[in-house]
């Protein structure tokens, strides 16, 4: 049975674990975006040990199933979801819902941000379907990449007014 935890990111043992997942599903959706220089392949386990990123994983008995990184969105007011990846081979059996979920629930009353693909359907549908609206689009790195941003307020939390990019 699957449960989620806080993962300890500093211990040098943890951050290759979550890097190990990182890898495989960033390179996923690396071709689901075609794309050759996506910027999260560049992450390291040193990068996540030194991250001040709050991390939960969804484990299986020993096996890590995937991950959600949470931290300071560049938007006063709100958290991001900094990245969310699940192991290709466990994912469409409600890993990622579930990471999102309990993110949702730890961060009772804050404002989550997420920023993702364009062309990345099942991300933007579970995110969607967890009740985060697009408030912005943008492009990222050498490929321009088209970037969404979505947020999910509590029914408590004020949405931060944000101004359209220059």
């Amino acid at each position: 049975m699957m449960h989620i935890e806080p993962l300890a990111h500093h211990e040098p043992a943890v951050a290759q674990r979550i890097h190990a997942v990182l890898l495989i599903a960033h390179a996923q959706e690396a071709r689901l975006l075609q794309v050759t220089d996506f910027v999260p392949m560049a992450r390291t386990p040193e990068d996540i040990r030194a991250s001040g990123d709050y991390f939960l994983g969804a484990l299986h008995g020993d096996t890590l199933l995937g991950c959600v990184g949470l931290g300071p969105d560049d938007e006063p007011g709100q958290i991001s979801i900094a990245a969310l990846v699940v192991h290709p081979a466990h994912q469409r059996r409600g890993v990622g819902r579930a990471l999102v979920t309990e993110a949702l629930r730890r961060g009772a009353g804050m404002v989550l941000s997420v920023a993702t693909g364009a062309k990345n359907a099942p991300a933007l549908a579970l995110y969607r379907g967890l009740g985060f609206v697009e408030y912005r689009r943008g492009t990222l790195g050498a490929e321009a990449i088209e970037i969404v941003k979505l947020r999910r307020a509590s029914p408590s939390a004020p949405v931060p007014v944000s101004h359209p990019p220059a």
